[in-house]
């Protein structure tokens, strides 16, 4: 369940990839009623919406681990006792936190690349780098919000509080 103390906060990454959808739906709407309507085409929208499509869920993302709701396997752990599970948890994010730095790097030096040699976009003209930035972006924007994740979560496994984790599985 949510923590009831981000309830009512502007987050600014729902608010990008809300933008994101909700304009991605206005382009795909406008396609289709050009296509069946006047039958022609606008090749440009399907090109921008992929786009779209992808700077959205990659702000999900980011948002899902800012409220610590990132895809993980939790089932091994309810043999385990919560500090215990809090703990290997941690560790995981970790791992995480090296994965995201890795991701980060990498693509920024390669989006830095683009740019020195830009992939130029078939039917839009622009340089591709700037749909590629997502990926520096995103990672670099998880991989603070794990960082914090991980220090509040030490910090109260040192404080001798109860770590509550988000299990990701539905309530059904």
């Amino acid at each position: 369940m949510a923590d009831d103390s981000k309830k009512g906060k502007f987050q600014a990454e729902a608010y990008i990839a809300a933008f994101l959808l909700f304009f991605l739906t206005g382009l795909l709407s406008i396609q289709v009623i050009v296509r069946f309507v006047f039958g022609g085409g606008l090749g440009w929208t399907e090109e921008l919406s992929r786009y779209m499509f992808v700077w959205s869920i990659y702000f999900g993302c980011v948002l899902a681990a800012k409220e610590d709701k990132h895809i993980r396997v939790t089932a091994q752990f309810m043999a385990l006792p919560k500090k215990l599970e809090a703990l290997v948890i941690t560790v995981g994010d970790v791992i995480w936190v090296v994965f995201n730095a890795m991701v980060a790097f990498f693509s920024f030096n390669y989006v830095m690349s683009m740019f020195k040699f830009p992939f130029i976009s078939q039917t839009m003209g622009f340089n591709l780098a700037w749909v590629y930035a997502i990926v520096p972006i995103a990672y670099a924007l998880m991989l603070v919000y794990a960082v914090l994740l991980i220090y509040r979560r030490v910090r109260k496994l040192v404080k001798k509080e109860d770590v509550t984790i988000t299990d990701s599985r539905m309530d059904v």
